[in-house]
């Protein structure tokens, strides 16, 4: 049976089988197979898109595994790097700054009769940004908003 890597990142490589689509029995066998696999924490499957994730070790390589799947042919190796993941700090995933853009962005639409939504989306998204920035800072890093919380703050670190 004809197999394609789809989607390959360090750790984490996803197959289709296009011929075994709707076939719970073989989809469920295999994952027995690779979740006996040394190296292999996960595989999840979804018979009716056809497809597997199987989640790894970093120090697996993704073209042992693919060649350690019985009765299989994989193709699209090259689509599947054998790389290091690189671990990414929360400040760069972005969540908080995305959900200001699309703020950004989905108020003006919704007050689009108004003549000055485009002003409100130029002016708002900056403001937005830096509200949400300091919101997600924790509280001791919070610069004081008045003179007495900067007082409290000296009291309860003395």
């Amino acid at each position: 049976m004809n197999a394609q890597i789809v989607h390959c990142t360090p750790g984490r490589l996803r197959i289709k089988i296009p011929a075994a689509r709707h076939n719970i029995a073989f989809f469920s066998d295999l994952q027995q197979k690779l979740l006996s696999a040394e190296g292999i924490s996960s595989v999840t499957i979804n018979p009716t898109a056809a497809s597997l994730v199987i989640v790894h070790d970093g120090d697996v390589d993704p073209r042992a595994v693919c060649r350690s799947l019985p009765g299989l042919a994989v193709t699209s190796f090259a689509m599947c790097p054998h790389t290091k993941a690189i671990a990414r700090g929360d400040s760069e995933r972005g969540n908080d700054t995305d959900l200001v853009f699309l703020l950004a962005k989905l108020l003006p639409l919704i007050f689009a009769g108004h003549p000055i939504a485009r002003l409100a989306e130029i002016v708002g998204e900056p403001i937005l940004r830096a509200v949400v920035e300091d919101m997600m800072r924790p509280r001791s890093y919070r610069l004081p908003v008045t003179a007495k919380e900067e007082e409290e703050l000296v009291a309860i670190a003395a």
